[in-house]
């Protein structure tokens, strides 16, 4: 199965293998700034389609290119945040990080970032892989 990955603006790349995927997550990391980076199947660009459509199929989000901290959000009825358990706490009196969305600043900390940029890498392979939610991550649900 092929995925559309999607980063900053207008930037999309096709993958259908774990080494096409690493290639776009390093582009789409090159240039040092925290991002968004969505992995959608390509029925969630069909027509007037939305990644927030339902039934569409299931998707992935991660936050990717911080040093430190990453996120990953599983886009599904079933949704819900990855959690790395053996990641040390949130740092007290640390800001959250802006990850890049289209230009936009999407903010997480202590309640989204919650994995560290290998385990946000590994869950999007797993996606990748098997397309369905990783399991190399604990699922928690999304704040309200």
């Amino acid at each position: 199965m092929s995925y559309i990955v999607t980063w900053g603006r207008d930037n999309r790349r096709t993958v259908s293998t774990v080494q096409e995927l690493d290639a776009a997550l390093d582009e789409a990391t090159d240039s040092g700034t925290p991002r968004v980076v969505g992995i959608y199947p390509p029925e969630h660009f069909a027509g007037d389609a939305s990644p927030w459509d339902e039934p569409a199929p299931p998707a992935l989000q991660i936050g990717a290119g911080h040093p430190d901290r990453a996120f990953v959000l599983w886009l599904a009825a079933d949704g819900g945040i990855g959690v790395d358990d053996d990641l040390p706490p949130w740092p007290q009196g640390v800001a959250d990080i802006a990850f890049d969305y289209a230009g936009d600043p999407v903010f997480a900390g202590a309640d989204r970032a919650r994995v560290g940029p290998s385990s946000a890498r590994e869950a999007a392979r797993e996606f990748v892989e098997t397309g369905v939610r990783p399991t190399c991550v604990r699922w928690v649900e999304q704040p309200a």
